[in-house]
């Protein structure tokens, strides 16, 4: 009996060795991960979700636009997050933007949809006071003070009428938004 129990236990092992020797790896190239950050010589670093956002503005009506010079009077709002602010030096934040200038509205942003895109129509964007801002004027909103930690601006934008007879169409533009601290 102790024969053929060793005999089984020695047959086990070899079967466990062969299949262990059977097993064998395989490495395939998977592919590249890149990796972006950067570092700023700044009291606050941009939050990643405020560097390449997507505003998605609400569809309007052309009976909505108004009257040449007018807004719709339907903002969106959207916010630039600022995160591990240290206010030791800097207490105190305003924005600025830089884009494409409507080419008869000067501050506004142009409707650079292309093909298909609504005609005397642009974006007119508003700081955080609510006051309409100018893209490349170099002019910057009101600062809002800063807070130790995380701060939020809120911002907003809106539909501006250019034109005297505008066209139903897409509406897109970006805009580069600065933080200038004081």
């Amino acid at each position: 009996m102790k024969k053929h129990m060793f005999a089984v236990v020695m047959a086990s092992i070899m079967a466990s060795a062969t299949c262990a020797q059977a097993a064998s790896t395989t490495t395939v190239n998977g592919g590249n991960i890149k990796f972006m950050g950067s570092v700023v010589d700044a009291p606050c670093a941009v939050a990643l979700e405020s560097e390449d956002q997507v505003v998605h503005i609400d569809q309007i009506t052309l009976k909505s636009l108004g009257a040449k010079d007018a807004v719709s009077g339907q903002s969106k709002p959207f916010y630039v997050t600022l995160t591990n602010c240290d206010v030791s030096t800097y207490t105190n934040a305003a924005i600025s933007f830089s884009g494409q200038s409507d080419a008869v509205t000067a501050g506004a942003l142009a409707n650079t949809a292309g093909s298909g895109g609504a005609t005397g129509v642009a974006l007119r964007l508003f700081g955080p006071d609510g006051k309409a801002m100018d893209v490349n004027s170099g002019t910057a909103s009101d600062t809002i003070p800063l807070s130790k930690g995380d701060n939020t601006i809120p911002m907003s934008v809106d539909y501006l009428t250019t034109g005297d007879e505008p066209t139903a169409g897409a509406v897109e533009a970006v805009a580069t938004f600065q933080i200038i601290y004081s």
